[in-house]
């Protein structure tokens, strides 16, 4: 290993300045660095360490057998080392050096510690300073790396330039009035600039931020640039979080680790997550939003307004923007949030004209040629600065008066002045330089030589900010640098006038080649596009996807599908696993909705068969197998179960195994096609398949979707415990997975109501609903609002219930639709059983006719729903008789199936069949092997709402039980009929003067206790029902002795019983 660098040279915050470092002496000394001279002292060795603004690198100096040799920059990640050319000693600046270390902070690097913390890695930080430690570790020559990246593999770095603030004019006209007006504007959550280009937004917030910083205790600011590629809400939040850690250093890292993971998702988890660590600031922080008008995405503009509805007092945002954006800018303004500044704030009043000009000009205009200036202009900045460029070029009274009379002004006016006045007066080759870097959104030397073909477009660059020709610097190294944005417009107009659009292709062409060379493949990909070569484009963006680039783990969607939007078909079809991705984004939305309308489908056809096609072609088994995954899918998602299942069968076929995540889909759907054939067993091993490929391709959406099938699967089979397991373990991954926390949700609400825990059911069910409002997804919200409505069934709440199923089904498109499966007829299967506990047997036989016509195309389980119900219609109207065989054939598949859940059901309706054709012995077997099967699992509600005649039975049956837990198990059953009875008011009803005048000589109480003495219960199960103590139990139950002369429980019940008391 090579020895510790004896120097270091070290950023120091609290100096502001860059100092020079010995190994073994604790003085420090300032570093020149404005001609480089100051890096003499170290370039006599062969190594040094640096610790700048951006990150720590060790410089090392490789000799050459002729030459001096060249400087290299190392920095250890993890278990690795990256390396970058620095260049000769000549080359060393702190600016060079500050340039690689950010470039190879933004490299990823996820330790094994981190993945444990965060999948697939941690989130990255800005350096806001150098703490002591590692500046002694800086001085060894072994730098500590506390740099961390993003989850995701495929995440693009932040571009550092944009998160720079701006660097201001030396000659800058300071505004006082604008300064305070910000100032004030701190005391509520939004300060808005909003007003046309060139109105100086940008300089006087600048202006402001750097009065601040010169304040004992100013608050920290970040600062982002927006550009156009920003429509992405994934790419434009990371940005905004990224700037945040400015405020504090790690700041934000839980809320990037949860926006990486929300492809399917809403963002609300990550803001949530996000404002919370905000408001743990203990100073305030000011976040500065550049030229926000260039945002359009609808996405952007409501996670914006969620931030600003609950944005925490420590914090402050401020908007640049050449127009209103589309937020609650009322509702701001009426609750005093809300600061203000239009054109008419920004514009330079007279007496600042008079100043700028006074300033900017050699010789004084009149103030009646101020006036007349001012009333052209109308305040505008950028337009008086341009007067005064063509002022100076006018050398006498006359050429000054001819220019002021015939100058209006206008916008055109501006950019033609642009062009014949600033540009025209520049030598040759610094118009062709402004002209053919005019197409960059950003500039560097490195990149400007690359676009132009120079090797010195950092002297013109310098050149072209010391005549003060609309280029500003983006930090303050001079590394990086914009134009004004009606600068560039002009430039680009003109370019196009003199060269042709083919040469701005060629300028694109060459910035994105450069971009790709310095692995910006993001910057890269735009570039092409603008330059149009869509072949190129395709190749970047593929190479952007390696490796296997899964749906689940896509970070910015809305770019993704903006690439691939904007490459023609043909090229497309060259390149398949694109065909495949461009289907797969045009199938899902951002919150995870499929788009099954019948022209995305034909345009993911299309997309389907140009690769199905290619791959045919070089005779790629693997890609051929993921194309009818695809289509797999697509089948399930309009409903054709069987088809689904054969594509995915076939796909099994192709795939090998080492495609654990299309295979892991193939599983899961061919498992979903047997449990809804009531083959719960076969589908229970396909999902547990499904679930060890997804868990082993690390895609934490589909192992939670095979819990969640694995779940139902334990559902039908009885296992409701083991259920209750599989739905809290997706629960507590899935914060940021909200269309699977509905789905556990819903799960957990289920298992509560069948547990009886009605309240905690219906809180359960209604955030399921919630959810589904919030995601618009259709099938969770009809199947909580099902759970919803038997709720309020079981509360004996009929009327709600059939109108919430009724609205319910009223919202839905008529018939079963192909996006949304079935829905209806399990709607319409919840109202005939309302109907039927309601005694409108008519409206339940009218649902059974019309649900048997085609009763044949519904999945084995949907009609075995349907047909119970209807047999339950036969019970109702005195045939039971007739329904006994039909409830025994169901019973026989259940069994063999394995469908406990079912089993039982179908043995307790049996059972009261029977008990209905006065067939006691039949009905007491039956209903005892079903409680066998029950206890175990504590099912309650399966029994209770089968009613009184089900409460009638399970007494006829307590004698007959042996003093075991199916004991205790009934008299839980029997205890909680009672106290549904009692819950819903139930009153004792008389059948002669003898048995009413008992009654009445029993007071209220001793009526209640008398119920719950006749249904079995022992003396502490009543007192724990009427929350009164045994000894009053007691008492009680010896004064209704008295009263019905009777010595015993058992003479009590007779005497009930015989008198028909209740």
């Amino acid at each position: 290993m090579p020895k510790a660098a004896v120097y270091a040279v070290i950023w120091s915050p609290e100096r502001d300045r860059y100092e020079l470092h010995h190994q073994g002496d604790r003085s420090h000394h300032p570093l020149h660095t404005e001609d480089g001279s100051g890096f003499a002292g170290l370039v006599d060795g062969s190594s040094f360490a640096f610790q700048g603004k951006h990150g720590r690198l060790t410089l090392r100096k490789e000799s050459r057998l002729h030459g001096e040799g060249y400087w290299y920059a190392y920095r250890n990640q993890g278990r690795r080392t990256r390396k970058k050319y620095v260049g000769r000693t000549t080359d060393l600046t702190i600016a060079r050096l500050e340039d690689i270390a950010e470039a190879l902070t933004a490299e990823p690097r996820v330790s094994t510690d981190e993945r444990s913390q965060v999948k697939g890695g941690t989130i990255p930080k800005l350096q806001a300073g150098v703490p002591a430690e590692e500046r002694s570790a800086a001085l060894q020559g072994r730098v500590p790396d506390t740099v961390t990246t993003s989850p995701s593999e495929h995440r693009t770095p932040v571009l550092a330039p944009k998160l720079h603030l701006p660097r201001l004019h030396a000659s800058l006209l300071t505004r006082p009035r604008l300064l305070t007006r910000l100032d004030t504007g701190l005391q509520g959550k939004l300060t808005l600039l909003s007003a046309p280009a060139g109105f100086g937004k940008t300089t006087v917030v600048s202006q402001w931020v750097t009065d601040h910083r010169k304040r004992q205790h100013h608050p920290p600011v970040a600062w982002i640039s927006l550009d156009p590629g920003d429509n992405d809400p994934v790419r434009f939040w990371r940005y905004v979080i990224t700037a945040c850690q400015a405020f504090q250093p790690g700041i934000g890292q839980s809320a990037l680790a949860l926006l990486h993971t929300v492809a399917r998702s809403s963002l609300e988890l990550m803001l949530r997550t996000f404002l919370n660590e905000l408001a743990s600031l203990p100073h305030r922080g000011i976040l500065v939003l550049e030229d926000y008008h260039v945002i359009t995405s609808p996405q952007i503009h409501e996670t914006l307004t969620f931030l600003l509805d609950h944005l925490p007092a420590v914090f402050h945002l401020i908007v640049i923007t050449r127009v209103d954006p589309p937020l609650p800018l009322a509702r701001l303004r009426a609750r005093g949030d809300l600061c203000e500044l239009h054109a008419e704030d920004l514009g330079f009043s007279q007496e600042e004209t008079a100043i700028f000009l006074g300033q900017a000009l050699p010789a004084a205009l009149s103030p009646e040629e101020i006036r007349h200036l001012d009333t052209r202009l109308e305040g505008w900045v950028t337009g008086l600065r341009l007067v005064t460029l063509m002022l100076q070029r006018r050398l006498t009274q006359q050429e000054i008066e001819h220019f002021l009379a015939t100058f209006s002004g206008s916008h055109r006016h501006i950019l033609e002045f642009f062009v014949t006045e600033v540009l025209n007066a520049q030598p040759e080759p610094l118009q062709v330089f402004l002209l053919q870097t005019s197409v960059l959104s950003r500039l560097s030397g490195s990149l400007c030589d690359a676009v132009t073909g120079r090797n010195n477009s950092e002297q013109f660059l310098k050149a072209v900010e010391d005549a003060n020709l609309f280029l500003q610097s983006l930090d303050g190294s001079g590394q990086w640098y914009r134009y004004h944005p009606l600068f560039a417009e002009a430039m680009q107009q003109e370019a196009r006038q003199r060269f042709g659009e083919e040469a701005l292709h060629a300028w694109y062409s060459r910035a994105s080649v450069w971009y790709e060379q310095q692995s910006m493949l993001t910057e890269a990909v735009e570039m092409a596009l603008q330059a149009r070569e869509f072949a190129r484009a395709a190749a970047l963006i593929e190479q952007n996807m390696r490796p296997h680039y899964a749906y689940h783990k896509m970070n910015e969607y809305h770019t993704l599908q903006r690439w691939l939007g904007s490459l023609p078909e043909d090229v497309l079809g060259q390149h398949p696993r694109l065909c495949s991705r461009a289907a797969l984004l045009l199938v899902f939305s951002w919150e995870g909705r499929t788009d099954s309308r019948p022209s995305t489908l034909a345009q993911i056809e299309r997309l389907l068969h140009r690769a199905e096609c290619a791959w045919q072609a070089e005779g790629n088994r693997n890609g051929l197998g993921e194309i009818l995954t695809f289509r797999a899918f697509l089948s399930w998602e309009q409903g054709d179960f069987a088809l689904a299942a054969r594509f995915a069968r076939e796909a099994l076929a192709l795939l090998p195994e080492s495609e654990s995540q299309w295979r892991g889909s193939c599983f899961r759907i061919i498992g979903e096609e047997e449990m809804l054939a009531g083959r719960v067993r076969e589908a229970r091993q396909l999902f547990q398949e499904a679930l060890a490929l997804f868990e082993a391709a690390g895609n934490s959406y589909g192992a939670r979707a095979a819990l969640l099938a694995l779940a139902e699967v334990y559902w039908l089979q009885g296992a409701l415990r083991q259920a209750a397991e599989l739905y809290r373990a997706v629960s507590s991954t899935a914060r940021e997975d909200l269309p699977n926390a509905g789905k556990a949700q819903l799960g957990v609400a289920r298992l509560s109501y069948e547990w009886n825990v009605l309240e905690t059911a219906e809180q359960e069910a209604q955030e399921a609903l919630d959810l589904g409002t919030r995601l618009q997804d259709e099938a969770l919200q009809v199947q909580a609002s099902l759970v919803l409505a038997t709720i309020e069934q079981a509360r004996e709440q009929t009327a709600p219930a059939q109108q919430r199923l009724h609205a319910l089904l009223a919202r839905l498109p008529g018939g079963s639709t192909h996006h949304l499966p079935l829905l209806d007829r399990h709607i319409l299967a919840g109202q005939a059983r309302l109907s039927l506990a309601a005694g409108d047997l008519a409206a339940v036989e009218r649902w059974s006719t019309t649900s048997a016509m085609d009763r044949e195309s519904i999945p084995r389980l949907l009609q075995e729903q349907e047909d119970l119900i209807t047999l339950r219609l036969l019970m109702a109207q005195g045939e039971a008789e007739e329904a006994i065989p039909l409830l025994e054939g169901w019973r026989v598949e259940a069994h063999q199936h394995g469908r406990t859940r079912s089993e039982v059901e179908i043995l307790a309706l049996t059972a009261l069949a029977y008990f209905a054709q006065q067939r006691p012995v039949q009905a007491s077997s039956l209903l005892r092997e079903a409680l066998a099967l029950a206890q175990a699992e504590g099912y309650q509600r399966l029994f209770l709402d089968e009613g009184e005649e089900m409460a009638a039975l399970q007494r006829v049956v307590l004698p007959t039980i042996r003093k075991d837990l199916s004991e205790t198990y009934v008299h839980t059953l029997l205890h909680a009929f009672t106290q549904q009875q009692l819950g819903q008011g139930a009153s004792f009803t008389y059948s002669s003067p003898v048995s009413a005048r008992l009654i009445e000589a029993l007071s209220p109480q001793e009526q209640r206790v008398l119920r719950l003495l006749v249904a079995g219960l022992s003396n502490p199960e009543i007192a724990e029902a009427l929350v009164v103590s045994i000894n009053t139990v007691k008492t009680q139950v010896r004064s209704i002795y008295r009263k019905l002369n009777v010595k015993s429980r058992k003479e009590a019940r007779s005497a009930v019983r015989g008198q028909n008391l209740l």
